[in-house]
């Protein structure tokens, strides 16, 4: 029992720890999903183990001769049984939800180069048509409504940069 619960305790630390990327790039994610996959495999290892202890645990609360006959030992042992039970089932929750959180990593990073990749573009262009301006001719409606698209698009830029920056 003292060897499961030190084991509990460094795969829920594990699990709590958050997860931290090098680079931007698909091999960090690959790295993080194999180091992942390796806790998994840890935790599958165990639930034999854990399934093992539980039903120990029912049978002692079943046997009221094995349990010693006192409530007090009863209850300890009930609540013994729902506690691991309880951190077992977390330490599954959280092993899933960090995988789908990498998974999701990826996912984020994909979708942010893009959109700063398209984001370099479009400015690429306002500087080229902000520093050679063709406005000899322009009717003031047409200036005006370029004007307005020019702001749009910096919203735009703003909003991506507000994203960027609380991402």
């Amino acid at each position: 029992m003292s060897n499961l619960r030190s084991w509990l305790s460094r795969i829920e630390a594990e699990l709590s720890r958050p997860i931290t990327y090098s680079v931007c790039h698909e091999k960090e994610i690959q790295k993080r999903l194999a180091e992942q996959q390796d806790l998994q495999k840890n935790i599958e290892q165990h639930t034999e183990g854990v399934a093992s202890v539980l039903s120990l645990c029912d049978v002692l609360l079943q046997d009221e001769d094995a349990a010693g006959g006192s409530e007090a030992e009863s209850d300890s042992l009930q609540e013994t049984s729902r506690s691991l039970d309880q951190r077992w089932r977390t330490i599954c929750a959280l092993a899933l939800d960090r995988r789908l959180r990498i998974e999701e990593t990826w996912t984020l990073w994909c979708k942010f180069l893009n959109d700063y990749s398209r984001f370099e573009d479009w400015l690429k262009m306002a500087e080229r048509t902000a520093a050679n301006p063709n406005s000899a001719e322009v009717l003031y409606s047409v200036a005006k409504e370029e004007l307005k698209k020019f702001e749009v698009s910096c919203f735009h830029g703003k909003l991506l940069l507000f994203w960027i920056k609380f991402s």
